[in-house]
């Protein structure tokens, strides 16, 4: 990258400089973002070899098998399995398909539903984690020891933990800035 990202930083003509001008937060999410796709290709890439569940699917029948009563609001399913609203709606009507999720009404909010894992779904869990858990071993467990994992896992939980922005309509909706609350709008 030949500009300077920050002012007062003069863009460096060598690799190992330039990386001095890229602000911290964006390497974090660099590393972040680079390790995340890793696990996804060597999930996919072995999960070819999965006979039961593709990454994505898994990733939503293991958030609803880990809750009491095996369900969950489809928004913090949402959350919980790393997928827009949009993208875990299409998910769930596949599960419902194949069988293995089911929305179910939710009682007090007629307009709220529950996605719940069906028994086929926790079969199909149960044969799919002992693949999905050797991969993440080959690829991620085997190059720590247990307290570089835990704190791994620490410093992760505490970043998914911050306060996420308001959300309408899928979409980021900025904080109106002091003062400006009421202009009109």
């Amino acid at each position: 990258m030949n500009i300077a990202l920050r002012p007062g930083v003069e863009a460096a003509p060598d690799p190992a400089a330039r990386a001095t001008a890229i602000p911290v937060s964006v390497r974090l999410w660099q590393a972040v973002a680079a390790a995340h796709a890793a696990l996804a290709v060597a999930l996919e890439a072995d999960g070819g070899a999965c006979p039961v569940l593709a990454a994505d699917a898994f990733a939503v029948l293991l958030a609803l098998a880990d809750e009491p009563g095996q369900q969950l609001r489809m928004h913090e399913l949402a959350e919980r399995s790393h997928l827009t609203p949009s993208g875990l709606t299409r998910r769930v009507d596949r599960l419902e398909s194949d069988g293995l999720a089911e929305r179910v009404g939710c009682p007090g909010d007629r307009r709220g539903a529950f996605a719940q894992l069906t028994p086929r779904g926790l079969d199909e869990l149960q044969r799919a984690l002992p693949h999905h858990a050797a991969v993440l071993e080959r690829h991620v467990a085997a190059r720590l020891d247990e307290s570089d994992a835990d704190a791994l896992i620490a410093l992760l939980r505490n970043l998914a933990a911050s306060p996420r922005p308001p959300m309408e309509r899928g979409r980021v909706v900025d904080p109106p800035t002091p003062g400006t609350a009421d202009r009109g709008r």
